[in-house]
């Protein structure tokens, strides 16, 4: 990226139907996304802000958050922006404007020779030098990183993963320990009140991270150690007094080995009973139906794996058992 050493006058040009940065950036003489300045309005409690980046970076609202110091922000809805700046979302820029609080992201310093919004619909304006053009109030870093950037630090290209909140941290200070005078004495024995701080780690979370990294397209795969119930008993024709009672029995005997087990006896299509088991995600599953009975044996199908095999009815209480204590 390779900005003039110097930029001519701001001129402004006709951009009808241009309303977001990839649209000008197609758009004869418009400008590539990097040369471009992105503008919005955000309110910091009840005052509107404009908000400067560079056009291919994306807002970060906790950094906004934590560089002002203000919890309560929000976008500007359209009626507050064209009050504001006179001109649509899509034709917003900080060129000119004094009256508000304008906040710029660092990558914006010094740049020169950019394009950006003319707070008149349909038109913008290029030649933009931020110094000279842009009465910058704050340089507050706002933008997402990506991935491939340098690590500011040893200069490694930077990964990017997706993950999820497990637990969280919260310093609460001394706003409750003063009010209740909770204190202690510190090395020169003065009272001073406790620094409190929240620890926590979520049930909530948790399942939601366990359903996260354990599922398919079938539904949630639950690990043994979380599972609701360790194993599901599917009955076929649960009608029929022989499955009905080997059901019955192969339940009781698991439930006194110490195994969660689920006996589905309902009058439904096996398909649905199959269905609803991988849905849930039970971690083992136990199909008794005539025919099996016949064989002298059971189907024990593994959700995780898909795996399937035939059991002997006799052995499936031990077998099955055996599995998940030795994955507990």
């Amino acid at each position: 990226m390779s900005d003039p050493d110097s930029a001519d006058a701001v001129q402004a040009f006709p951009t009808p139907g241009v309303r977001t940065i990839a649209d000008l950036t197609t758009f004869d003489g418009g400008a590539a996304a990097d040369r471009q300045i992105k503008t919005l309005i955000y309110y910091l409690g009840d005052t509107p802000v404009l908000l400067l980046l560079r056009g291919d970076h994306d807002l970060v609202e906790q950094k906004l958050i934590d560089g002002t110091g203000t919890a309560a922000i929000r976008p500007g809805q359209d009626e507050e922006i064209r009050s504001l700046l006179g001109a649509g979302a899509g034709s917003l820029g900080a060129v000119g404007v004094s009256d508000m609080r304008i906040i710029a992201d660092p990558e914006l310093r010094e740049r020169r020779g950019l394009t950006t919004g003319a707070n008149v619909d349909d038109q913008h304006v290029r030649n933009v030098d931020v110094e000279r053009d842009i009465a910058v109030t704050d340089w507050i870093d706002l933008r997402a990183v990506k991935a491939g950037e340098p690590c500011p630090r040893c200069g490694a290209a930077l990964d990017i993963e997706r993950a999820i909140e497990v637990g969280h941290i919260f310093k609460l200070g001394t706003e409750y320990t003063a009010a209740l005078g909770a204190t202690v004495l510190d090395e020169n024995g003065e009272e001073r009140p406790i620094v409190m701080g929240s620890y926590g780690i979520g049930v909530e979370r948790a399942i939601a991270v366990i359903v996260e990294t354990h599922h398919d397209d079938n539904g949630i795969v639950w690990p043994v150690a979380t599972a609701p119930w360790e194993v599901v008993i599917t009955t076929i024709r649960g009608d029929d007094p022989a499955v009905a009672e080997a059901a019955h029995t192969v339940y009781e005997a698991l439930q006194a080995r110490g195994v969660d087990v689920v006996l589905d006896d309902r009058n439904e299509r096996p398909g649905v009973k199959f269905a609803d088991a991988e849905l849930v995600g039970i971690p083992h599953r136990i199909t008794i139906g005539p025919r099996s009975l016949e064989a002298g044996s059971v189907e024990v199908v593994d959700r995780a794996t898909g795996d399937k095999r035939d059991v002997a009815l006799d052995d499936v209480v031990s077998d099955v058992a055996t599995v998940i204590e030795d994955s507990r």
